[in-house]
């Protein structure tokens, strides 16, 4: 509702709102009974900002479902009472290692071996993938834990060397769905666990806290993947964080089909979080893949990274909304 209550105490005033969340589709934002109300105060913004141009397909269509409107398809955007409304993607990222003076990139010293990370956690094991979410039900969690569990399945050479560690942060936990989810997270890493595990080792480690970025740093820079397959996802800064973290060009990303990273970060291994038989496949490609090919997939994304960081995002966000030209009220 603010662009729409600024614009009209200052009809001068240039307002951008920018959406950090996907932007569903017309039949599922139908459902909310303020529909009309929200997209009239978004709409007192004269640039609307989304991650990706399915996200801005997603709220025109919304807009010409709800509003009496005009949609310029031609140049995206939305004429509506006088107001001319641009809406445009502007995906975000991170300020790149090195490019920010109080960024935790740029970290420098020895890099934290795999062996002696996992022994702090009471597991014995060679090989290490890691995950970083926020406990949510968009995230995939659950799906991954069946896809580590499937891996192990099909190729139990592997039992007692990899282990995936979570680094799950508790989230909502007063609402009751978030509370049966973070339950049913903790009951799959007992059931899987229970299954595999030895005296020395297990599967996988959870590890249910907030973690700053002092403490996911070592585990981005040893581990040898990362998987993000959230099931539905505005950008997903985590797949970013990593391929930042990694300036020894090492490692593989393992990626959700369903991120706006995806567009970006191409040299990972895209997969579709719910296909279980083919994020089993993706892991194991991950720990088999030859350094020359993780070296080269990196370098591309980490180019991809340093030409799009959180800078270039904000300073193209700014100079989109500074090139509107205001009609003065009449």
């Amino acid at each position: 509702m603010l662009p729409r209550l600024i614009k009209e105490e200052r009809p001068d005033a240039r307002v951008a709102l920018f959406w950090h969340i996907p932007w569903p589709n017309p039949e599922s934002f139908s459902i909310c009974p303020w529909q009309r109300e929200l997209l009239h105060g978004m709409l007192g913004s004269d640039l609307i900002g989304f991650h990706i141009q399915f996200h801005c397909n997603n709220f025109l269509d919304t807009v010409d479902r709800a509003l009496e409107s005009r949609i310029d398809w031609e140049h995206f955007a939305v004429e509506r009472g006088g107001q001319t409304t641009l809406v445009k993607p502007f995906p975000i990222s991170i300020a790149f290692p090195g490019q920010s003076d109080n960024s935790t990139a740029g970290h420098h010293g020895t890099k934290p071996r795999k062996e002696s990370l996992l022994r702090d956690l009471g597991v014995k094991a060679k090989r290490l993938g890691v995950g970083v979410d926020r406990i949510d039900y968009t995230k995939g969690i659950l799906e991954r834990f069946k896809a580590v569990e499937r891996f192990l399945e099909k190729y139990p050479v592997y039992q007692g060397i990899f282990t995936f560690v979570e680094l799950g942060a508790p989230s909502r936990t007063h609402i009751k769905e978030y509370h049966d989810l973070m339950a049913a997270v903790e009951g799959e890493v007992d059931r899987i666990n229970w299954r595999f595990q030895t005296k020395e080792w297990r599967p996988i480690v959870f590890l249910k806290k907030h973690h700053s970025h002092e403490e996911i740093r070592p585990f981005y820079e040893a581990a040898d993947l990362c998987m993000v397959t959230s099931l539905h996802d505005g950008m997903n800064l985590v797949a970013k964080e990593f391929v930042g973290a990694r300036d020894d060009e090492s490692g593989v990303l393992i990626l959700s089909q369903f991120t706006g990273a995806s567009r970006e970060l191409r040299d990972a291994l895209i997969v579709n979080p719910y296909d279980i038989e083919e994020m089993a496949e993706a892991i194991h490609t991950g720990l088999e893949m030859n350094p020359v090919e993780q070296k080269a997939r990196l370098r591309g994304m980490r180019e991809t990274l340093k030409s799009h960081n959180i800078y270039y995002w904000a300073a193209d966000l700014i100079t989109a909304l500074s090139q509107i030209r205001l009609e003065k009220p009449s």
